[in-house]
């Protein structure tokens, strides 16, 4: 009598093939690819030189191919995903506009009015681009009056 399975990623049943010891994916292209991904994924967890070189191939990929360039490559090899993202980024704009009345850009960066007191988003801005994910999160206050005096007074040494 001949033992069955199920596969593990369409889920269907199968029979066993003799010459595969503890099979658990069918024959199918998507289910031969979820079988690679699944033992390379179980390799880079359990095994240090295997992620090692994962590691490096990727540091290697990633000077050959700097984020901005990828990035720019992308959108002239892929005319319809600039169109589609060109769209529904007009459409933010537009909502946005509807609820707050402002665009995502604060073009009045240096303005002599005080901006409101609250909690932002610190990051370093290198050669003009926002590539870094590193983000720190700042508490800003602002003093007015007397209280900025005071303020300047007790931070002297």
């Amino acid at each position: 009598m001949k033992s069955s399975f199920i596969c593990l990623h369409c889920g269907g049943t199968f029979l066993c093939n003799p010459h595969v010891k503890d099979q658990q994916y069918c024959n199918d292209t998507a289910c031969r690819q979820a079988r690679r991904r699944a033992w390379k994924l179980k390799s880079y967890r359990t095994n240090k030189s295997c992620r090692q070189r994962c590691l490096n191939h990727q540091k290697t990929w990633r000077k050959q191919r700097p984020v901005h360039e990828y990035q720019r490559e992308y959108r002239e090899s892929h005319p319809e995903y600039v169109k589609r993202n060109r769209e529904m980024q007009q459409e933010r704009n537009r909502k946005r506009q509807k609820v707050s009345g402002s665009m995502i850009v604060n073009r009045n960066t240096l303005s002599t009015q005080s901006s409101d007191s609250g909690t932002y988003a610190l990051m370093q801005i290198i050669n003009g681009k926002i590539v870094n994910r590193n983000t720190c999160t700042v508490r800003l206050q602002v003093l007015s009056g007397e209280e900025m005096i005071l303020a300047q007074n007790s931070v002297r040494l």
